[in-house]
């Protein structure tokens, strides 16, 4: 039956394809199509094969890098290092470029020989992610006077003063002032508090509250030591100064009698 009309009806398509013509045809279509999906399948086997095969550049520990650590510390130490592995052997998510640590925070505790992936940071670490391996973060008890509460910020910088009271043997007490540690970032500032803090009241003195400082490792006794035992005064530094008053120990004497103050052997 030949279908040379424009125009045909279910009927003459039924009728065609029972032909030994439609037969062969409809065969010829679907091996055509079967092909095509068998060339198809082998492009991306082979594709894959080639891809596990090829070698690809990771980052892997040197070394342990504990939960918290910040990613920009971890580049800037290179506490990884560059390594060529075959493609089926790497993770999932892996990091190849340090930029990808930027801003980021271990989740985790990552071992020596592991790759790093995107999944083993996260963009939030709190504290931890501000501190290099020397710092420490410390907060200290201040009043709204001596701790400049409401006009000291984060991100500032101060310098820290320590007062006491000495008790030499003649038994009266000796008052003197140290600078105790100059140029210190505040990590946390103070939050002024109009019902008294703390200490409760109206006066000044007595509206405590804590100002998280970042200090050298050996710095941190020595500031524990001056909040527990003195006061401890935070003074405003300006934005672009660099230069640090040298430590002196500063008394009466140094004050009323005109002596020169003592200095002492560092900050």
């Amino acid at each position: 039956m030949e279908l040379t009309g424009k125009n045909y009806t279910r009927k003459d398509w039924r009728s065609f394809l029972a032909t030994r013509r439609g037969t062969v045809l409809v065969a010829g279509v679907c091996a055509i199509v079967a092909a095509g999906i068998l060339i198809f399948a082998m492009q991306r086997y082979r594709h894959n094969i080639n891809s596990e095969g090829a070698s690809q550049t990771v980052f892997v520990a040197s070394g342990a890098i504990q939960k918290g650590t910040a990613g920009d510390a971890i580049a800037s130490q290179h506490l990884f290092k560059s390594t060529s592995i075959s493609g089926k052997q790497v993770t999932a998510g892996a990091i190849a470029d340090a930029s990808q640590l930027h801003g980021k925070v271990a989740a985790a505790d990552i071992y020596p020989g592991q790759q790093l992936t995107a999944s083993d940071f996260t963009a939030t670490g709190g504290l931890p992610a501000q501190l290099a391996p020397d710092q420490r973060a410390m907060a200290i008890t201040v009043d709204s006077a001596h701790g400049m509460v409401g006009q000291i910020h984060d991100g500032d910088h101060v310098d820290v003063y320590a007062g006491f009271d000495l008790e030499p043997p003649t038994g009266r007490n000796r008052p003197v002032l140290r600078l105790l540690m100059g140029n210190i970032p505040v990590l946390r500032a103070g939050a002024s508090s109009g019902s008294g803090g703390l200490g409760g009241g109206s006066n000044p003195q007595t509206q405590q509250t804590n100002v998280t400082l970042n200090v050298k490792d050996d710095q941190a006794g020595p500031l524990a030591f001056a909040a527990d035992n003195g006061k401890v005064w935070l003074v405003l530094r300006p934005a672009n100064t660099t230069s640090t008053a040298p430590p002196s120990i500063i008394s009466v004497e140094s004050l009323l009698l005109g002596t020169k103050p003592v200095t002492s052997g560092g900050q």
